[in-house]
């Protein structure tokens, strides 16, 4: 009876075991497959990769009056950015031949280096969603640059970047 027991617990101990395998496999998420056919399929390995035009600058929230008001950077006005693997092009602080990109999760307390005042108000307002944001750090210290900058992520078609008491508004662009 004994030998009984221990061989049909070895086999729900063998079937457990393979349940959860198979349950694992079947709700992890599949590999992103790129589709020829889309004009995005630059963004298959990185979400951020692709162009993106500057289309407005607004003054930071965290601007403390102080000293003149801050203006949008020329080299920004109009401007479209480029995130490939490896380089990126664009005004000259983000041109660069060795960027670097870390994707990383945070919370509206965190954006902008934690400097929004009210981060749940002015996450909002700069229409961010008040859930955990998507941030392309991206970062380059080639040919003497020394740069590393944060981009969230508002939606798909959407990154915002602060500089300077500037906040700028990137919408992404056809490839």
């Amino acid at each position: 009876m004994l030998a009984y027991r221990l061989r049909t617990s070895g086999m729900f101990v063998r079937f457990a075991l393979a349940s959860c395998v198979l349950a694992v496999a079947a709700c992890s998420p599949k590999a992103a497959t790129p589709d020829a056919t889309k004009p995005d399929v630059a963004r298959a390995g990185n979400p951020f990769f692709g162009a993106w035009k500057v289309e407005t600058a607004q003054v930071a929230p965290w601007w403390d009056q102080q000293g003149a008001a801050p203006q949008m950077n020329a080299e920004f006005q109009n401007t479209t950015i480029v995130f490939e693997a490896g380089k990126s092009s664009g005004p000259k602080l983000l041109t660069c031949d060795q960027a670097t990109y870390a994707v990383s999760i945070v919370a509206v307390q965190v954006l902008f280096e934690g400097n929004l005042p009210d981060p749940a108000v002015d996450a909002a307002t700069l229409g961010l969603p008040p859930r955990d944001i998507d941030q392309l750090n991206f970062s380059c210290t080639s040919g003497g640059a020394d740069v590393s900058l944060d981009f969230p992520m508002v939606d798909d078609d959407t990154i915002l970047l602060g500089l300077d008491n500037m906040i700028y508004t990137l919408k992404r662009q056809p490839t």
